[in-house]
């Protein structure tokens, strides 16, 4: 009988954490699924509604020195929100090594329409940084060297409410 009584009692116990367990892992799952909209280059139109946040998701391989930056001009505040930067690294970036993705994210703020501008920086294309980066000044482009010259890419942000 005592036996039977622990086992009711851990049950009793278990029960309740697996529960707990579970749905922190449907919430986990929903969040990962329900996640802000992602924007290459390949679809520069975003619609959203206002309170909706959405990323743009660009190819990088920051160990050849590849990087994109936001530049002028600034999108209109009123209509969209920076809510940062961030990147997500595959392979090894302790040995240098290992291609990405660099995020660019946003909050659809109110009504209206804007755009958001960035330049891909291949290794040596591009002088300065962030906001005041811009692409080297010269030298006219063959067909051969177009992977390696720096461009400008422009989002158009409509945001309903």
């Amino acid at each position: 009988m005592t036996s039977e009584f622990l086992s009711r009692r851990g049950r009793a116990r278990l029960v309740p954490s697996l529960l707990v367990l579970g749905a922190a892992a449907a919430l986990a799952a929903c969040g990962a699924a329900t996640g802000p909209k992602e924007y290459g280059t390949d679809r520069r139109t975003i619609e959203a509604e206002v309170g909706e946040e959405f990323a743009l998701s660009l190819p990088m391989q920051p160990s050849q020195g590849e990087w994109w930056y936001r530049v002028t001009p600034r999108p209109d505040g009123k209509v969209v929100r920076s809510e940062g930067d961030r990147e997500d690294y595959e392979g090894s970036d302790l040995a240098g090594g290992g291609d990405g993705t660099q995020f660019f994210d946003y909050k659809a703020v109110g009504p209206g329409t804007t755009e958001i501008r960035v330049l891909h920086c291949p290794v040596g294309a591009c002088v300065g940084k962030g906001e005041s980066a811009s692409p080297r000044p010269g030298a006219s482009s063959t067909n051969s060297d177009q992977a390696r010259k720096a461009r400008y890419y422009t989002f158009t942000v409509s945001v309903r409410r």
